[in-house]
């Protein structure tokens, strides 16, 4: 039995039937079914899928998400360059899964950007 080649099932135990190689008969392995090769009707299954394109795949130039400061997160956290007490920030997984994310922060006030790693 061949089980790269074509496979259907079973009409009585459902299971799959693995098509001969050599032989001219088809038997389940299971239920023991037979039918001759030349008796078998294979089904063809044919899928299609759509494609969208994605806009982050255009040539075309987007605007930064990031540019709209009413969108990021802030916490209080003290700018290490003007002291400020405001930032943005994220976090990213970088490193293992089993490792701490690193969290990238940007002053409010002055744009310094600084990273921590948890």
């Amino acid at each position: 039995m061949n089980l790269d080649s074509a496979a259907d099932f079973c009409p009585q135990c459902h299971f799959m039937l693995e098509l001969p190689e050599v032989m001219d008969v088809i038997e389940c392995n299971r239920c023991g079914y037979k039918c001759s090769i030349t008796d078998y009707q294979p089904k063809f299954i044919i899928s299609t899928i759509k494609m969208e394109p994605k806009s982050w795949l255009s040539n075309q130039p987007q605007e930064s998400k990031l540019s709209d400061q009413s969108h990021r997160a802030v916490i209080q956290q003290a700018c290490p360059k003007c002291s400020h007490e405001e930032a943005y920030f994220s976090t990213a997984q970088l490193r293992s899964a089993d490792e701490g994310s690193t969290v990238f922060y940007e002053c409010v006030k002055c744009q310094f950007r600084y990273q921590l790693n948890n």
